[in-house]
């Protein structure tokens, strides 16, 4: 396909790569004080065009202000103030034995970087995962090339001025437009992928990554399930379930997806979060929760409600804005159990056995959070033990998300590999076997003739 410039994407794409490339093979990435600088530089810039920023995710997704300002400015904030003061233990090489045979000498571990890397961001929160993979690959000391979320316009302009004052152009590259672009980078044998998105693009960036024999990290989602148990305090974990599901309208990839109750405590339930809601959006919904990110989105959600959901004032057509919602009388085959919601929209199943209630859970596919309300402990970790998922939450919801010590990530279908903290700055690293000798005495050499060295070996090694 030919641009405006009359060469073509792939033409530009490839040159993009080769001078990123040419950038890293130069070394300047390589000290660790020059990452630090980096990331001081990126903080500097978040923080001078902080109104813009806020501004710019009203205007693509209707987020409110305070959402915005802690899921996306004050997040990366945090997340660069960790690295820079953490790196330098971060970097540091690892010492580790080295066997008698092999003596005198020394091993250790080095984290290297693996040079130019790619990463793919989403519309859903698209400053915060946009930024929060490339200030772990800056921290491992690669370059990188961001390609934000064309369904977030605003937001990834602004993105690229941001990057441009931050880095220098061959350090970190911002890359506009839609699939098509996606898809010509993707051609492009970048050293390591990272795609934050659907299971269906995840499987073509996976795919890329074969192709091409690179590692990639895999942010997917998934159908989180939360369970509550017959013990808990109904209004507490009523007011952090909503506060997880509906928090920037549902929107999240680790927001609960659907709740399954024990049955006694149901109808409790729902009226406790319909008494909620109608607290948090029955006046100001539309100031208080972010719309929907386009039309097909919207039609989507609209579809899984029927003539048994509770909604909590009127739908916006127009503006895209969907009035939360609640499904108090669905089973596990209902059409909203089918996929991953993605929206204010809240199936409420019930659950009597706890063995049935695992083995319909252990039935979905892994997600990437899973929730358990429970005063049992024995319970918790029956489900923690039994369901597979990538992150855990016990007696509230997406905290897991929020602790740059803690590393974050899906398992089979929601995912692949790990990133936050240094768990970030390992996935954009490798490690890097050393052995270091020098030139004098070398009692275990093994040289022809071998003569009777066996029996003498033996020995010493058994």
């Amino acid at each position: 396909m030919e641009d405006d410039t009359g060469g073509s994407r792939d033409e530009d794409a490839a040159d993009l790569l080769s001078r990123q490339r040419s950038y890293f093979r130069a070394g300047t990435t390589r000290p660790v004080e020059f990452r630090r600088e980096a990331l001081r530089s990126l903080e500097a810039t978040l923080q001078r065009h902080e109104e813009e920023i806020l501004a710019a995710l009203a205007s693509d997704l209707g987020k409110p202000g305070l959402e915005a300002y802690v899921s996306e400015y004050h997040f990366l904030l945090v997340e660069i103030r960790h690295a820079v003061r953490h790196l330098a233990r971060w970097a540091r090489p690892r010492r580790v034995g080295t066997p008698l045979y092999f003596r005198p000498g020394k091993s250790e571990v080095r984290r290297a970087p693996f040079g130019v890397v790619l990463v793919v961001a989403p519309w859903n929160y698209p400053l915060q995962l946009a930024l929060s993979p490339v200030i772990a690959a800056v921290a491992a000391g690669n370059c990188v090339t961001v390609k934000p979320s064309e369904l977030a316009p605003a937001t990834s302009r602004l993105i690229e001025t941001m990057l441009g004052k931050a880095f220098a152009p061959g350090h970190v590259t911002t890359v506009q437009g839609g699939a098509e672009v996606a898809e010509g980078l993707l051609e492009q044998r970048y050293d390591m992928l990272f795609f934050t998105g659907s299971g269906r693009v995840g499987r073509l960036v996976s795919r890329a990554a074969s192709d091409h024999l690179v590692p990639a990290v895999l942010e997917l989602g998934g159908k989180c399930p939360c369970v509550v148990d017959a013990d808990v305090d109904i209004a507490s974990a009523a007011e952090r379930i909503a506060g997880g599901k509906f928090f920037n309208g549902g929107q999240t990839c680790m927001a609960p997806d659907f709740v399954v109750v024990h049955r006694t405590m149901h109808s409790a339930l729902v009226a406790q979060l319909r008494e909620i809601l109608e607290a948090w959006y029955g006046e100001t919904g539309r100031e208080d929760m972010a719309r929907i990110a386009n039309e097909r989105h919207y039609e989507r959600l609209r579809s899984l409600a029927g003539p048994e959901e509770i909604r909590i004032g009127e739908d916006d057509e127009t503006g895209l804005w969907l009035a939360p919602r609640l499904l108090p009388e669905v089973d596990w085959d209902h059409a909203s159990m089918t996929g991953e919601i993605f929206g204010p929209v809240l199936p409420i199943l019930a659950w009597d056995d706890r063995a049935e209630l695992i083995r319909r859970l252990r039935a979905m596919e892994a997600p990437l959070a899973l929730y358990v309300f429970s005063r049992d402990a024995a319970f918790r970790e029956e489900i923690a033990e039994s369901c597979p998922s990538g992150t855990i939450g016990f007696n509230d919801t997406m905290k897991q998300a929020g602790n740059p010590d803690l590393p974050f990530g899906g398992v089979g279908s929601s995912g692949m590999g790990r990133y936050r903290g240094e768990a970030g700055f390992a996935a954009f690293s490798y490690e890097r076997s050393v052995t270091a000798r020098g030139f004098g005495l070398d009692p275990f050499k093994a040289r022809p003739p071998y003569g009777d060295r066996l029996s003498r070996l033996r020995r010493f090694v058994k």
